[in-house]
């Protein structure tokens, strides 16, 4: 499943520094990094990579919170 965010890079939110992660198709991995990913995306949810327990955040436009929160967003997706 491709996302509408492949290719896109994950910043901490209001931060000037550099990327914390990349997504490539559905899955985000941490920047400059070969690991395995660490989170993937499905819907508009973020979940822990290989887990079915509940999603860890949510995509809201382009800012990411934690899930079932309504606190400021953590991190912002930018290209």
């Amino acid at each position: 499943m491709l996302s509408s965010y492949d290719g896109k890079r994950i910043y901490k939110f209001m931060s000037a520094s550099q990327a914390v992660y990349v997504v490539k198709g559905n899955k985000v991995h941490k920047y400059m990094s070969a690991s395995q990913p660490e989170f993937e995306i499905r819907g508009d949810k973020i979940y822990k990579h290989m887990s079915a327990s509940q999603p860890v955040y949510e995509i809201r436009g382009d800012k990411i919170y934690k899930h079932m929160s309504a606190s400021q967003p953590v991190y912002e997706i930018r290209d």
